[in-house]
């Protein structure tokens, strides 16, 4: 019965953390919905959302053991996963692509894609970044890669990683075979990361790493 209960306790801890991540976006949209351009304050209030939102999530992950904040392990071989996960990220999303592309759309991107440009296409520059290249992998990387396999299946760690990499998947709103093969396919290089090094703080740095490009990449196209 304990166990029950533990497991019912982390399903709802992880359930509160996955609806975290979208408190700032809905914040984002609704004033994007007033046909208004940011105002400095409202800005800052978003900027402030984001922060505590990670510093809570950061402050749980720890208590719960799910990562130390040392960052003393990092060495040459965590550069060389970091690049290698980058690496298969980029031939997954080809991968994806082209199956999107065969699938009939034939932008080759996905509706979470298009609508996070379409979200941010008048949004201050800073939040963007904050979102995409701090706040979400943080957070989605304690949900998936922390929370889920070593909390929910903590006698079975790997199929808790395939289990998050799917659920990592339907969390991006695929609408289509290509654009879950490119999230769950992501899901499942980061859960690699993770696994391999026993450091759930390399997950989040390679997460953070390829979403830092696609943003620097994003905005090098709007500009």
């Amino acid at each position: 019965m304990k166990i029950f209960l533990q497991k019912v306790e982390y399903s709802l801890l992880a359930l509160f953390l996955a609806v975290q991540t979208q408190v700032p976006f809905v914040m984002i949209q609704f004033y994007k919905g007033r046909d208004q351009s940011f105002s400095m304050g409202y800005t800052l209030l978003v900027l402030m959302v984001y922060f505590l939102i990670i510093f809570y999530a950061l402050r749980m992950a720890k208590k719960e053991g799910l990562l130390t904040l040392d960052f003393s392990f990092f060495n040459l071989k965590s550069v060389i996963w970091l690049v290698l996960s980058y690496l298969i990220t980029f031939g997954v999303s080809i991968f994806a692509a082209i199956i999107m592309l065969l699938e009939g759309q034939l932008s080759g991107t996905t509706a979470n894609q298009t609508a996070l440009q379409n979200l941010f296409q008048s949004t201050p520059v800073i939040l963007l970044v904050v979102g995409a290249v701090f706040s979400a992998p943080i957070l989605e990387e304690i949900l998936f890669r922390g929370l889920i396999p070593q909390k929910l299946f903590p006698q079975h760690e790997l199929i808790g990683l395939v289990v998050g990499s799917i659920l990592f998947g339907f969390f991006h709103g695929p609408t289509n075979i290509g654009s879950f093969i490119l999230y769950a396919g992501m899901g499942g290089v980061l859960a690699l990361v993770v696994h391999q090094t026993k450091r759930l703080e390399m997950g989040i740095l390679a997460h953070m790493l390829r979403n830092a490009i696609a943003i620097l990449v994003m905005i090098a196209a709007q500009g």
